[in-house]
């Protein structure tokens, strides 16, 4: 991956945060001889900044997609973890959690998802063994196969909003085997920094223009414009300032032309 560099030191430190995400994923992919041990990977980090974005692209520049396992944002049972892990327990597979509820579980159903993810993420180069410790499988597990007991050869993505403090709260003596075995990536951004990557993307990357994926065509150099002078004046008081609010502003320009203005400052603005 070329190495971005920007004149602004605060967008540049930004930007080396989600290249580091993004090179990060790519442990994954190393051939049989040249494995790495480590099989996790967790990215935390506040909502619409890109975390998802740069761990994808970091998978899909050198994994198979047919590879690829993604789950975006649902509950997720540590039954159907465990079907998820046996579908992807070939060497080579990843298994995505993007935004998926583990942590406010019971505490009962945590420790089940914790253990699977200890199991499946220990750095070993024996076999690691994953099993279903009850009286038989359920008819879902039945009907695909799953056995109960098998040797898992993938590796776990997680993707977060949690932050690693409420996750060590929440996971309690659970955490430091987690903490040990995948590695971790925390991107926890200030307004400032919020702001400088958020202009980046829409006035250097044309986030909103032709790369825009929110919209197809993207948006007009007009609406664009007045999106970023938006920002620029009420960057402070702005809700969650992220490249998604972004979208969000341009989107309502466009569909409300006459009224925008006092939409957005009694919807997106602090008071």
């Amino acid at each position: 991956m070329k190495k971005l560099k920007h004149f602004n030191p605060i967008v540049s430190d930004v930007i080396e945060q989600f290249e580091t995400v993004e090179l990060m994923t790519s442990m994954f992919t190393r051939p049989v001889d040249e494995e790495a041990a480590t099989r996790g990977f967790l990215a935390s980090g506040d909502a619409g900044m890109g975390k998802t974005y740069s761990v994808m692209k970091g998978l899909y520049e050198s994994v198979d997609p047919s590879n690829i396992h993604y789950i975006k944002g649902s509950s997720i049972t540590a039954a159907a973890l465990f079907i998820k892990l046996y579908l992807t327990r070939q060497q080579g597979k990843v298994l995505v959690l993007d935004d998926v509820d583990i942590i406010h579980k019971s505490p009962q159903e945590l420790n089940t998802i914790l253990d699977l993810f200890i199991g499946a993420t220990e750095m070993t180069s024996d076999p690691r063994i994953i099993c279903w410790e009850r009286a038989r499988l359920n008819s879902y597990m039945t009907s695909l196969g799953v056995e109960s007991e098998f040797d898992y050869q993938g590796s776990i993505v997680w993707i977060t909003n949690d932050s690693l403090e409420e996750m060590e709260k929440r996971c309690k003596g659970k955490w430091a085997a987690i903490e040990s075995r995948f590695t971790t990536v925390s991107i926890r951004l200030d307004q400032h920094q919020r702001l400088g990557y958020t202009l980046y993307l829409i006035g250097e990357c044309d986030m909103l223009g032709k790369n825009c994926n929110t919209k197809k065509g993207g948006y007009s150099k007009k609406i664009i414009r007045e999106t970023m002078d938006f920002i620029g004046t009420h960057w402070g008081s702005i809700r969650e300032l992220s490249p998604r609010t972004g979208a969000k502003i341009a989107d309502t320009m466009e569909m409300y032309p006459k009224l925008w203005r006092m939409l957005l400052e009694n919807s997106m603005i602090n008071k």
